[in-house]
C-alpha cells in the first residue's frame, strides 16, 4: 500500500506552516516532490528531540513506527522493534508521537519529548512500554525517580511551545502519511497499519 495523501491542502497549508519551523521544505516538496521517498522526508522536518532512534543514520533498512502509549499494540510490537534493531546493524528504528487514544496520550507524548531536553527520552520511553498493567501516576513517578528525570525541569519543558508543535508535527506528518490508527509502520517505502509480526517485518527488508 503506498501512501495516502491527505485531500484537504489548504488545511494542510496552514498547519504545516504553522508547524514547520524545523527544516526548509515546502508543502510542495513535502507531499509532490518524488526526488526523495516520503518516510525520509519526515525525518527531516522532525527535529532530533522529537525522533526516538536506533540504529544507524545511514542504515540501508528504515523503520518509522507512528505511536501512543495508551496502545496496547504498540506495546507488544515494542520488544520486537527493539530485537531487529538489535539484530541488524543495516536497520534503524525510529519512534514517532501520534497520540491519538485520549488526552492523556498526548500528556505523555509531550513528557517523553519534553525528557529529551534531559537526554532521557530513550529510556523513558523504554521504561513507558515496559510497564505491567495500566500506565498511571504512581508508575510514572516511580520511573522518573529510577531513571533520575528532574521533575521541575520537565515541566518547564512540557510547557515550552517547541515541545507541543514537535507533537503535533509528528501527528500532522503521521496523518498525511496515512496513519489512521496505533501502531502504524512506516518500512521503507511501504505503509503498513496495525501490528505485524517480527517475521513479516524482517521479510520485508533489503
Amino acid at each position: 500500500m503506498r501512501y495516502y495523501f491527505i485531500n484537504f491542502f489548504v488545511f494542510i497549508f496552514l498547519v504545516f506552516t504553522s508547524l514547520n519551523s524545523y527544516a526548509d521544505m515546502t508543502i510542495e516538496e513535502l507531499f509532490f516532490d518524488n526526488s526523495k521517498p516520503f518516510h525520509l522526508k519526515i525525518l527531516e522536518i522532525i527535529p532530533e528531540n522529537g525522533k526516538i532512534e536506533i540504529g544507524p543514520k545511514n542504515a540501508k533498512n528504515t523503520i518509522i513506527e507512528f505511536m501512543d502509549y495508551f496502545c496496547g499494540y504498540c506495546k507488544k510490537i515494542h520488544p520486537e522493534l527493539l530485537e531487529i534493531a538489535k539484530e541488524r546493524n543495516d536497520t534503524r528504528v525510529i519512534f514517532l508521537q501520534h497520540p491519538i487514544l485520549s488526552q492523556s496520550s498526548t500528556l505523555i507524548a509531550e513528557m517523553v519529548v519534553a525528557a529529551s531536553y534531559q537526554n532521557k527520552d530513550l529510556e523513558f520511553h523504554n521504561a513507558l512500554f515496559s510497564i505491567e498493567g495500566n500506565l498511571n501516576r504512581d508508575k510514572l513517578d516511580k520511573i522518573m525517580q529510577t531513571l533520575e528525570i528532574d521533575s521541575i525541569k520537565l515541566n518547564i519543558d512540557m510547557g515550552k511551545d517547541q515541545t507541543k508543535n514537535i507533537v503535533r508535527l509528528s501527528s500532522f506528518l503521521a496523518n498525511g502519511s496515512g496513519a489512521r490508527g496505533t501502531p502504524t509502520l512506516l518500512i521503507n517505502e511501504e505503509i503498513f497499519p496495525g501490528y505485524i509480526s517480527a517475521q513479516q517485518i524482517k521479510s520485508l527488508l533489503k
